[in-house]
Order: structure tokens, then sequence, then C-alpha cells
């Protein structure tokens, strides 16, 4: 069996089973059941989200709290920039590559490397592509490496349905939202890979998104004169309009209204297909009624022409 069938089967066996558990859970009932390997695995997903949340947190305190660590991990880069400008980028990059697979992306870094690598295009490709390759290289991990395990710890999570549901209905629609809303970004690349996506589906409103967002932040960071403000305070907020924040700010609310609306629809669906699944049903049994009925009435009519035909014979 292909790879591809292999997907195919999987991800439609864990679409039935989820549209059951949603439906389950929307009407009230429950869906949970023993299940040992299950328990194992929520048990060890939360062991590990809640060393990785500490650690993230640890990071960021440091990051924006202590001025000497900001002024080290401009250090670092500014060390590898001087290497030349090929050299310094390269390196500056996998930097970045590192910081969106570890979930450490944070807006300093893009503010920076648009600060030490010129022109603003080539600082802006060098992100782009660093963070990008970064994103592709976690939606296969999440796709290949560990959706199983996370599938077994999250099959009963309704917000996990949900979001399964509803980037399977709308899968091009619901990626390019995601790329948008200020979630951290592991949730936008190995957790992508759980849901019925293909890859150009994640890849295209992926790509986007990087480039939009890089290229604010490495904009910002290309025109500054010093970074001294920056490495002061350690407040990125003051470099964001004011006009921006009030757009984003309605974005995220159109986007969570419209997510709102998706899964109202999905639970409609959902209700329809079981609908239309026990009409099915009922109809079979009407239609092997009939066929009883029929088989039933044609040997009462050999009976009778039989029976008709027996006083000839004898006769």
């Amino acid at each position: 069996m292909s790879d591809q069938t292999r997907d195919q089967f999987f991800f439609e066996n864990q679409s039935k089973e989820l549209r059951e558990k949603y439906q389950k859970a929307k009407d009230g009932s429950s869906t949970s059941e023993h299940n040992p390997k299950r328990d194992k695995a929520q048990k060890l997903l939360l062991f590990i989200m809640v060393l990785y949340s500490i650690i993230l947190v640890t990071f960021v305190l440091l990051l924006y709290w202590v001025r000497d660590f900001r002024y080290f991990c401009f250090n670092v880069l500014n060390d590898f920039s001087e290497q030349g400008q090929y050299i310094g980028a390269f390196y500056i990059g996998m930097i970045g590559l590192w910081f969106v697979l570890t979930g450490f992306n944070v807006v300093l870094y893009d503010i920076l490397a648009g600060f030490l690598i010129h022109p603003f295009w080539f600082a802006l490709f060098t992100v782009s592509l660093a963070k990008f390759l970064a994103k592709y290289i976690g939606f296969l991990i999440g796709r290949y490496g560990v959706r199983n395990f996370i599938y077994t710890a999250m099959n009963e999570n309704i917000y996990f349905i949900t979001c399964y549901l509803a980037t399977e209905r709308k899968p091009t629609k619901v990626m390019y939202l995601l790329q948008f809303l200020a979630i951290p970004t592991i949730f936008k690349t190995y957790a992508c890979g759980l849901f019925r996506i293909t890859h150009w589906e994640f890849i295209h409103p992926t790509f986007f998104g990087t480039v939009v967002w890089a290229g604010f932040w490495v904009y910002m960071g290309s025109n500054l004169d010093s970074l001294a403000d920056v490495l002061q305070s350690g407040d990125t907020s003051n470099y964001v309009p004011i006009w921006l924040k009030f757009t984003m700010i309605i974005i995220v609310a159109l986007i969570i209204y419209y997510f709102i609306r998706l899964t109202n629809s999905i639970y409609t669906e959902i209700q329809n297909d079981a609908s239309l699944a026990d009409l099915s049903h009922i109809l079979e049994k009407e239609d092997e009624e009939q066929e009883k009925l029929l088989i039933c009435n044609q040997a009462n009519e050999e009976t009778q022409i039989q029976n008709e035909s027996e006083p000839y014979s004898t006769n």
C-alpha cells in the first residue's frame, strides 16, 4: 500500500470517528471511554506541554525583562553579520529556522535581522525563506512523526475535534486565517500536520503569512537608525501603529465569528448526514419488506396455479 493510500485511509477513519464524537458532544452525550493507551498519551503530552511552556516562558521573560540577555542575543547575530553579507545572512537565517522549529519565534529576531542584513529585500528573503522552511519541516514532522501519538491523546478534546473538522471542510480558508491569529507558531506548524489538508493547502497560506509578517517587522528593523531603544526596553509594541493594532483586533474578532459560524455549519452538516443515514437505513428496510412481500405473492400465485391445474391432471 502506497503512503498516499495509507494517508487516505488514516484520514477517512479519523474523520468518521471525530464526526461521531463531535455530534455526541454537541448533543450533550459523553464521548469518553476508558482507554489506557489514550490516558498514557494524555499524561505524556501534558508533561511535555508543561515542560515546554516553562522553558518558553522563561526565554520570553529573559528576552523582555533582562537587558543583558537582549544584548547577548544581538551580539550573537552581529558577530555572524560581520563575517560577510551572504555568510552572515546564512547563519542568521539558520538561527531563525531554529527559533521557529522550537516555537521560540519572536518579533525581536525579525527586527534584528532587518537591522543587520542589507538591503531590505535581501533581509526579507533570508528571514522569510528560513521561517517558511522551518514551518514546512514542522508540518512534515507533525504529519509523519507524531500524528498518531497526538491523535490518540487529543481525539476526545472538543476543541481539537472542532479545529480538525473545520480545517477538513474549509482547508484553505482556515489555513489563511491561522496565519493572522496571534497564536504560538508551534500551533501553525506541527499541529497543522495532524489535519486533513494537502501539502499545497499548507504551503501557499503559510508562505503568504510568513512573508507578510516578516515583511512588516524586517522593514521596521531596516529603517531603524539605532537599536538602542529596542535593546534598552525590549518593547516592540511601540513600533506597531495604532491603526494596525485596531485592524488586528477587528481581524481577530472576524476570525472568531467565522469559526463560530463554520462550526455551527459543521454540526448541521453532521446532523444532516446522520439523518440521511437513518433515512437510507429505513428505505433499505422498506425495500427488503417489499421484496419479501413480492416473493410471497409470487409464491402464492404459483401455489394457486398449481392447485387449479391438479384436477385436470387427475381427470
